[in-house]
């Protein structure tokens, strides 16, 4: 997927080709509306503590999510019906299908494209952790990673992504075909050490190098059931 900062967004003929329109932060074509709200997640505090007072903490220092994302059925007047972690009218189902990547890779205007970074830490100059999101509107559909990637230096990599990709299909009155695709990996570097692999942490910087050396912890597609 290509940079945010070397993407320029689609010209007006591109928008109207494709059958879209820009909206505020993102973009509507086919009755999708793709938004992006860029904001602060966390408020930093401070807090004034006496030099006596102990402070227990009691959290996981590399920060790893389980999270997969959230989804909300929107009326069409902008208020939320219900929400998929919990009981809705919409569910996901498995699947044997799988996202096409390689289709994902032609050459097509992109009509709308953003990453946010959700948060990010270095763990004290022991690594790096962060959960990124990326999405892309094309005139055939749409697609969006979530990334959740660790490194411990000397000690494991952990590597979570979520995709969802939906195809418009033609336009013979087909359904949109949306598919949720969540794989887990990971691997100690000593594991990776026994398997020739480098031991040093400067050849894991790039997590989509050394995405395939990782095995794979969990692994499962499902498919969204969308009402007629």
């Amino acid at each position: 997927m290509a940079s945010a900062a070397a993407w320029e967004g689609p010209t007006a003929a591109e928008l109207k080709a494709a059958g879209a329109e820009a909206i505020p932060g993102g973009v509507r074509v086919k009755g999708w509306v793709i938004q992006s709200h860029k904001g602060p997640i966390l408020n930093a505090a401070s807090l004034q503590r006496k030099p006596s007072d102990q402070v227990i903490l009691d959290y996981d220092y590399t920060f790893t999510t389980p999270y997969c994302g959230s989804d909300a059925v929107v009326l069409n007047s902008g208020t939320t019906q219900a929400s998929l972690d919990g009981c809705s009218t919409l569910c996901w189902e498995d699947t044997d299908d799988r996202i096409d990547l390689v289709a994902l890779s032609a050459k097509e205007p992109i009509l709308f494209y953003d990453e946010v970074i959700l948060y990010e830490d270095e763990l004290a100059d022991n690594g790096i952790s962060f959960l990124t999101v990326r999405v892309r509107v094309m005139p055939t559909g749409w697609f969006l990673l979530l990334r959740f990637w660790l490194r411990v230096d000397g000690v494991l990599m952990r590597l979570r992504d979520t995709r969802l990709h939906c195809s418009f299909g033609n336009n013979d009155g087909a359904k949109p075909l949306v598919l949720r695709e969540c794989c887990w990996r990971e691997a100690t570097f000593a594991s990776l050490s026994a398997k020739g692999y480098p031991s040093d942490s400067a050849a894991y910087a790039d997590p989509n190098i050394i995405a395939q050396r990782l095995p794979i912890v969990m692994q499962k597609t499902q498919k969204l059931k969308i009402p007629n």
